[in-house]
């Protein structure tokens, strides 16, 4: 990270999973060694007393984020199909929708970092802020790379045996924050997450089965109540997270 020494294309690669830590918080290496534990109910009660003042945050994020990605792809759906119906040339056509899907992907990751890390300052109870929802943009890349190993490492799972990808899918759940929050690499965030979460497994699962079944019970009168269930499990992924790796201080 040096700007002044050119680094030796043969040394071996630096990990930055080596100590960021400051404040008493722990860098990944010192947190994966040092272990956890929680309880499902009393993290659910603490992230229950943190809803409050996130709620108008993380739903109004979401209705910009929909808005956003609505006028895009219709903007660019609507040039490409001018495009198409003009040139009559499926291969646009086809390049058209590639475009569109890359252009939700770049929206899409970088927003839910965002409302990730609303969770995570929650959880941590440092300030607020309605732009950290939009303000991890810059790290785009490696969180679409991220995003797209992660899928097909648990869609390989599915494919050759449903449980590998089961495991994989809850194992990887803290992958994207810890890009935007400890600015590890894809693959690095990856595996701190999956050896993360593998010391608990089954009460990660055990977790988000209660909070999947609070959003589907949520849902029921007219969608109402996911108005407090959404912000809880948002809040629920910061407390997780805090527990596992602690939260270095927000940046002033």
């Amino acid at each position: 990270m040096s700007d002044a020494i050119t680094p030796n294309p043969y040394a071996a690669p630096t990990s930055d999973l080596q100590p960021t830590s400051h404040n008493q918080t722990p860098s990944i290496e010192e947190a994966l060694a040092r272990g956890y534990d929680f309880s499902i109910g009393e993290l659910l009660s603490e992230s229950w007393s943190k809803v409050k003042g996130t709620k108008g945050i993380i739903i109004g994020g979401f209705l910009v984020f929909y808005v956003v990605l609505l006028a895009a792809t219709f903007i660019l759906g609507g040039v490409v199909g001018i495009f198409t119906a003009l040139s009559q040339n499926m291969v646009l056509m086809v390049v058209g929708e590639i475009m569109i899907s890359l252009l939700a992907s770049a929206l899409a990751y970088p927003f839910m970092a965002g409302i990730n890390m609303v969770g995570i300052r929650r959880a941590a109870d440092q300030p607020l802020n309605f732009n950290e929802i939009f303000s991890h943009f810059g790290r785009t890349v490696p969180l679409i790379i991220t995003a797209v190993v992660m899928m097909l490492l648990i869609y390989l799972g599915m494919i050759l045996l449903l449980i590998p990808g089961i495991y994989l899918g809850v194992a990887y759940l803290l992958a994207i924050p810890l890009v935007v929050e400890r600015g590890l690499s894809p693959w690095q965030a990856l595996e701190a997450s999956r050896k993360a979460i593998t010391q608990h497994w089954f009460k990660v699962f055990g977790l988000f089965i209660v909070l999947g079944l609070i959003i589907v019970v949520s849902a029921i009168p007219l969608g109402i109540g996911m108005v407090w269930s959404i912000p809880l499990m948002v809040v629920a992924m910061g407390v997780l997270y805090r527990t596992i790796f602690g939260v270095l201080p927000a940046a002033q």
